[in-house]
């Protein structure tokens, strides 16, 4: 081959490989603005549907306690575990104050629970059970079942159904007029303490302080998922975090019991629609 041929070809290729990459290019860049403007249709859409507020955590009210368990006869050997009694409200009025099929739950279940404690934490199980919320404050008052996985709930439609029984078990009213309730309880953070001679010892909160509990090493995080599904089939969800305190600028558990409660939530805590 000449060097005139070669050179003709040699021009060929390049030509050939010069329009191989402004495909390439033209291709990729035609992919990457349509995901681009797939992205941001998407990012409309969903703007679109969260636009407004349907439903959202309004407050949380913690009360916090503790108890002591005689395993004797003469008071020498007490098992010591603390609790805390969750309620939470949501609010599906914030911006529609009718009752609709948008704004009313036809199902409700929680999961993604998750007990988080300082290093130094203390006690031998901490577990998640579900709370009749009339008995808000009571140390298992019921036995029942640890949630493993998720926690759902029956949906009451009416409320002259609203009858105390059906607490027993958990129950959610479609209009959002109960919380929802859950109680923590962290076993045997002291076991087989003995009172001391001519001494006593406290039943609630105050045997914290008697056993020299610091509050900073039994302080739970706790964490979980809220599911909703309103009467147009619409899903929602709501993840949701708090620190459960036990003392404040005015008390503390070390007094019997602590309650508190937060009712800034309403722009923090918005369930998403999907």
């Amino acid at each position: 081959m000449n060097k005139e041929k070669k050179a003709i070809f040699l021009i060929v290729f390049l030509i050939f490989v010069i329009i191989a990459l402004v495909f390439i290019g033209v291709k990729y860049i035609g992919i990457e603005l349509y995901l681009r403007n797939k992205d941001t249709r998407y990012a409309e859409r969903i703007y679109e549907k969260n636009k407004n507020t349907v439903f959202r955590i309004s407050k949380l009210m913690t009360y916090s306690g503790a108890e002591a368990k005689d395993n004797s006869d003469n008071l020498s050997d007490f098992n010591i575990s603390q609790y805390s009694d969750l309620a939470l409200y949501i609010d599906n009025h914030y911006d529609n104050a009718e009752l609709t099929e948008e704004n009313t739950v036809k199902e409700l279940y929680v999961d993604n629970f998750k007990i988080t404690l300082p290093p130094t934490k203390l006690g031998d199980k901490q577990s998640l059970f579900y709370k009749n919320p009339l008995n808000m404050g009571k140390f298992r008052e019921y036995d029942y079942d640890k949630i493993d996985k998720e926690l759902r709930y029956d949906i009451i439609y009416k409320n002259d159904e609203n009858d105390s029984q059906y607490y027993n078990t958990p129950v959610f009213y479609t209009d959002c007029s109960n919380p929802i309730s859950i109680s923590y309880i962290n076993d045997n953070i002291f076991k087989n303490y003995s009172v001391p001679k001519n001494s006593s010892i406290s039943y609630d909160g105050r045997v914290l302080k008697d056993i020299d509990i610091d509050l900073k090493d039994i302080m739970p995080k706790i964490s979980f998922t809220i599911h909703i599904k309103n009467n147009l089939n619409e899903g929602f969800v709501c993840n949701f975090s708090c620190n459960v305190h036990f003392e404040n600028s005015e008390g503390s558990i070390y007094s019997g019991y602590f309650i508190e409660i937060y009712e800034d939530f309403g722009k923090t805590y918005k369930f998403f629609k999907l």
